[in-house]
């Protein structure tokens, strides 16, 4: 047994004064004189041994009581395992702050409790005690070792963040930030509303000689919905198109809802409206059509209207809108009719035709298309800059030429598409169209045995390359006419033909037409929609930086908060590296020499929009079944200390004895009352009788 406050024994002094009074008996006798002799030798006198046992009782009594009442104040306990070592103790408190703890609890937001909590924790400990605060912020303030005001102040600061990292992360941190103290007994505890999809009790490994506490924050029954993600139908932006939108929305709460509206914004106009049922649980992919109707850069948004939960109610996305698409086409002679006739002639294209000799690589930077009709070798410098511009996100069209050295074939090797096989010389007719891809979709009602097909008089074998290609125009025999094949960010398109009449009427034919009129048009570098506040720490853009240009700067439209990003050159695009600078969702505009160049949008990572959690019982299975030492407590601030005490230090026994020194004063008063009180009484009654007769 030991003491929380053993200086508080000193009190055992006072059991000196009732042996003080006991031994000398400050109770006098005095004599009375009866005049009836008579009763006097009825009644039964108390002998001075009786007299004298009564007294060491109350002694007895009396000094357990003082000494019982005396140990209740000094807090005697049982000592545990985890018992607070005279060099003190190195405190750790996970808190989180995501945007899930936004939700109301019984009191208020579940993040105020939890500060409670930590506040609680913190001054059940000793000033002595360092303290480790850590929190989704990951705040440089956070990678010190706090004294206890230190703690106590940082905690009355904590705000919501952005941030939401993995548990992994969260336990590197704080092991980092551990390597700074000398205190050898560890107590971590991790306050939390503990996410399903976020927290893993494996990854928690103790020992012997470390506390591991975790803290459920209890929550009501909580409800959010949040826009998840969106996407285009169809990647083709042009002026007085129709575009339809996809916005994937989801119900994470426990409760259906009717007629939710869901908006979308195009810099700042509202261009469609969605009213959507939705069930408890389920997500919809909600549909909006809208008309572009101007070029640029445009920045647009998703609303919709749920509390208490926000973060997720917007999602920022961007996409570009081009006058025209930018066609480079590499050839053997100096130019093809048809090329000339299909992209020449139309003003949605910017043509251009260079003999294979004679390539201007400067030209590739800004091209949206590449076409090789019929170049029968590649230079290595060619081949180079072609697998950058494909690789960066272009288009690549190639038309094979009658013989073509092994410099062509190890090139499309090399980027991982399909290579050109053997030329067979059969008429064969095309037998099938894709109608589901991007390049003939919509542009086909209905497709018969009687539509007119394309016919081929020899064609070239294509191979098959990496997963993911797709065959757009199938031949007879099962070879591919036409046939597109992803590569990194771009694309690699293979015809089995050239545009030459010696291959047949596939060039001059309206199907093969609208296919590549549809390849043309769709081939205008995209970047992605948005990025992922965490998750996604590079976005690259079609700029490049050579040593004489200034650097590219980052400009929230909201904050106005300007940084320069880590930048590299990646062939024909810079490379934006982001770390942790962006915190917050929203449009940041990217400036080049003080000029806006275009324009990002950053949204906040979902994974904290879905609100399932682990309960207290859930958390004592699931530390039960891992063996590790772990504690589940209760939130409540008001036990916190208690549980604290009793986990830590042991078993506290204060209470006990309080209870064994109140009936051990009650005793007290009951010997000196009752103690021969009947015999006294019967001896009065017969002393009664007596004098009656």
């Amino acid at each position: 047994m030991a003491f929380a406050n053993p200086l508080l024994l000193i009190g055992l002094a006072a059991i000196l004064v009732p042996i003080i009074i006991h031994l000398f008996n400050f109770r006098r006798y005095k004599t009375v004189y009866f005049s009836n002799v008579k009763m006097l030798e009825d009644i039964k006198k108390k002998t001075k041994r009786e007299q004298t046992i009564q007294q060491l009782v109350v002694l007895a009594l009396r000094i357990l009581g003082i000494a019982a009442l005396v140990l209740a104040f000094a807090q005697p306990f049982i000592p545990a395992n985890g018992q607070k070592n005279k060099q003190g103790n190195l405190v750790t408190v996970f808190l989180d702050n995501s945007y899930s703890m936004e939700a109301n609890s019984e009191n208020s937001a579940l993040l105020y409790d939890a500060i409670d909590a930590a506040k609680a924790i913190v001054n059940a400990f000793d000033f002595s005690d360092d303290f480790v605060l850590t929190t989704q912020n990951f705040s440089g303030e956070e990678s010190h070792i706090l004294n206890r005001d230190q703690m106590l102040e940082m905690l009355d600061q904590l705000k919501i963040s952005s941030n939401s990292h993995a548990f992994d992360d969260i336990l590197a941190f704080e092991k980092n930030t551990c390597t700074n103290s000398q205190k050898s007994n560890i107590v971590h505890y991790y306050i939390s509303d503990f996410q399903q999809n976020n927290f893993d009790i494996a990854k928690l490994k103790t020992d012997s000689s470390t506390n591991t506490f975790l803290i459920p924050m209890p929550f009501e029954e909580r409800s959010n919905v949040g826009i998840d993600s969106c996407w285009f139908l169809s990647p083709v932006f042009k002026v007085g198109n129709q575009v339809t939108l996809m916005a994937r929305v989801h119900n994470y709460g426990s409760k259906d809802l009717n007629m939710l509206p869901v908006k979308l914004y195009v810099n700042d106009k509202q261009k469609a409206i969605a009213a959507i049922d939705l069930k408890a649980g389920d997500y919809i992919d909600c549909r909006m059509t809208y008309s572009i109707d101007e070029t640029g850069t445009q920045c647009a948004r998703l609303v919709i209207e749920d509390s208490p939960i926000t973060f997720d109610d917007e999602l920022f996305f961007t996409y570009t809108v081009t006058d025209n698409t930018n066609i480079i086409a590499i050839q053997d002679k100096e130019n093809n009719r048809f090329l000339q006739s299909l992209y020449g002639k139309d003003s949605v294209f910017n043509y251009q035709a260079m003999p294979y000799t004679q390539v201007n690589y400067t030209l590739l930077k800004n091209c949206d298309v590449v076409i090789l009709s019929e170049v029968p070798k590649l230079s290595s410098g060619l081949a180079d800059e072609l697998s950058k511009f494909v690789k960066s996100g272009g288009t690549l069209l190639v038309f094979p030429a009658k013989e073509m050295d092994k410099s062509c074939k190890q090139f499309l090797s090399n980027l991982g598409s399909g290579t050109y096989g053997s030329l067979v010389k059969k008429e064969l007719k095309c037998s099938g169209i894709n109608t589901e891809s991007i390049y003939f979709k919509g542009a086909l009602e209905n497709q018969n045995e009687h539509l007119d097909m394309p016919v081929t008089l020899q064609h070239y074998t294509i191979g098959s390359g990496k997963s993911g290609s797709e065959t757009i125009m199938l031949l007879e025999d099962g070879s591919p006419l036409l046939s597109v094949y992803p590569v990194e960010k771009g694309k690699v398109i293979l015809s089995a033909v050239a545009m030459d009449d010696e291959y047949g009427n596939a060039h001059r034919h309206a199907l093969e037409f609208v296919a590549l009129h549809n390849i043309g048009i769709m081939s205008a570098m995209q970047g992605k929609l948005y990025n992922i506040i965490g998750t996604d720490q590079m976005q690259s853009i079609p700029i490049r930086s050579n040593s004489g240009d200034g650097s590219i700067s980052l400009k929230a439209r909201k904050s106005k908060m300007e940084f320069i990003p880590e930048q590299r050159s990646l062939g024909n695009e810079t490379a934006l590296y982001f770390h942790d600078q962006v915190q917050d969702g929203g449009f940041y505009d990217i400036l080049k020499d003080g000029a806006v160049i275009g324009t990002l949008a950053f949204n906040q990572n979902r994974k904290e929009s879905d609100l399932n959690c682990y309960t207290e019982g859930d958390l004592k299975k699931m530390a039960k079944a891992s063996g590790e030492n772990i504690n589940v407590i209760s939130a409540d601030t008001k036990n916190i200390a208690k549980s604290i005490t009793d986990k830590l230090n042991g078993k506290p026994l204060w209470l006990y004895f309080l209870i064994l020194s109140l009936l051990c004063f009650l005793a007290e008063i009951a010997v000196l009352r009752f103690w021969g009180k009947p015999r006294a009484l019967n001896e009065e009654r017969v002393a009664k009788k007596n004098d009656e007769r």
